[in-house]
């Protein structure tokens, strides 16, 4: 039973009475515990639906087409936490003060189906894992880091083996796709390690679709952890010696590359960003896997419509992480430097609440960015990262960036990604 939060206007649900508030036993005698079991029994033809209301037990017939929904979004249920202890946990490494949202581990094969949330499956139960076989949870992603026992025993502290290797099977065997990724540790899971890994894993290759390969990310708050060593500008090169061999000797079952590094490896290494045949269906974008491709790709496409000049002279300053400035700056704000009018500058903020190890841009806080801004008197706007702020529109320190645009007393923007609106507007 679940509490139906909203019933949408003109919707099969609200047309057959269902309401706001009424809780939802069942569909076709299958009883429902969340949006899951909502998606798969809203799926018949003919529905046969239980509400409870007020204490009362009520019944209603609906008939539908096959993808046409009920129209009702339930209450999100409560995530499942992780039991894990993960060595390189990032989670872990958050200072304290910060809202409690932002220390909570989750591992649930839910949101790992619905938004590609990363889960281990190593606190999967079996209820649970037939669950997902039953309906149909593909394709979920999934955390390896590692599949020899020792090394995951070590790394995700585990007290008894996971049986990953057997878990992966039963969902291939169910047919069940999934993308994997390692968060690779420099002197804990890479060399014999990763190679290992990856030929245990491409044993699974008709239902593992994709390998990312990710370095750890180390803040300054590692408090009573053990000592890893970050990711450098030689390790980035070296790992990447290996990505054309790798290409050569894993393909996935649609024949497309397999073991995808993220972006992070080639901007640290200073290695040519590949092209889109290389990501083939860019499956990881969100785990920063071609992102910079995609990135580069778009302003190339929206520069093609660029004017030579503007009327009026605007000047705007786009803030980013250290990673990706000097890339940021080559590529995209020297083209839009061409335009008469028109000036971009680039401004890389140090990450002085993580530490400068963490370098990507969509962990930037606001404090640090009215700390280093300055003198910012000659421009009209400033722009800040896309994913910098969460849901709810903060930073992860809960800086709003009205707080930023006040401190730095300009108009600050969270980038759209639309250079030609920015090229084109008018300004105050």
């Amino acid at each position: 039973m679940v509490e139906i939060i909203r019933v949408e206007n003109n919707s099969l649900a609200e047309l057959s009475g269902i309401l706001s508030g009424d809780r939802l036993l069942s569909i076709n005698r299958q009883p429902i515990a969340d949006f899951l079991d909502l998606y798969f029994h809203q799926a018949n033809e003919r529905l046969k639906i239980r509400i409870m209301r007020g204490g009362r037990d009520l019944a209603f017939t609906i008939r539908k087409s096959a993808d046409e929904p009920l129209g009702v979004k339930l209450r999100a249920p409560r995530l499942k936490a992780c039991g894990n202890n993960c060595i390189f946990c990032f989670i872990k490494q958050n200072p304290p003060g910060m809202r409690r949202s932002i220390y909570f581990c989750d591992e649930d094969y839910r949101y790992s189906f619905l938004l590609g949330n990363y889960i281990t499956l190593t606190n999967l139960t079996d209820a649970e894992m037939q669950r997902i076989v039953t309906q149909r949870l593909s394709p979920l992603y999934v955390s390896i880091h590692a599949t020899d026992e020792a090394v995951r025993r070590d790394i995700f502290r585990l007290k008894r083996p996971d049986h990953l290797l057997e878990k992966i099977a039963r969902l291939t065997q169910n047919r069940i796709d999934l993308h994997t990724q390692i968060v690779l540790m420099p002197g804990v899971n890479d060399g014999a390690i990763l190679e290992k890994t990856l030929t245990d894993l491409y044993a699974y290759q008709r239902s593992i679709l994709s390998v990312a390969i990710v370095p750890v990310g180390l803040t300054n708050h590692r408090q009573n952890l053990p000592d890893l060593r970050p990711v450098d500008p030689p390790f980035a090169e070296r790992l990447l010696q290996d990505v054309p061999r790798w290409n050569r000797q894993y393909l996935n079952r649609d024949g497309e590359h397999w073991v995808f590094p993220a972006d992070e490896f080639f901007l640290l290494a200073e290695k040519r960003i590949p092209g889109r045949q290389f990501y083939n269906s860019f499956y990881q974008i969100e785990n920063g896997v071609g992102l910079v491709r995609d990135f580069l790709d778009d302003f190339k496409r929206q520069s093609r419509g660029f004017p030579t000049a503007i009327r009026k002279a605007k000047r705007v300053l786009f803030i980013t992480g250290t990673l990706a400035a000097s890339l940021i700056r080559e590529q995209v704000a020297a083209r839009l430097n061409q335009i008469g009018n028109f000036h971009v500058d680039i401004f890389p903020v140090m990450n002085n609440f993580f530490g400068r190890s963490v370098t990507v841009a969509g962990l930037l806080t606001g404090r640090d960015i009215m700390n280093q801004v300055k003198n910012v008197d000659a421009y009209d706007l400033i722009i800040l990262p896309p994913r910098i702020v969460n849901e709810n529109g903060v930073l992860l320190d809960d800086t709003h960036p009205q707080q930023i645009a006040e401190t730095l007393r300009k108009p600050v923007r969270i980038w759209d990604g639309d250079y030609r609106k920015l090229i084109k507007e008018e300004h105050d």
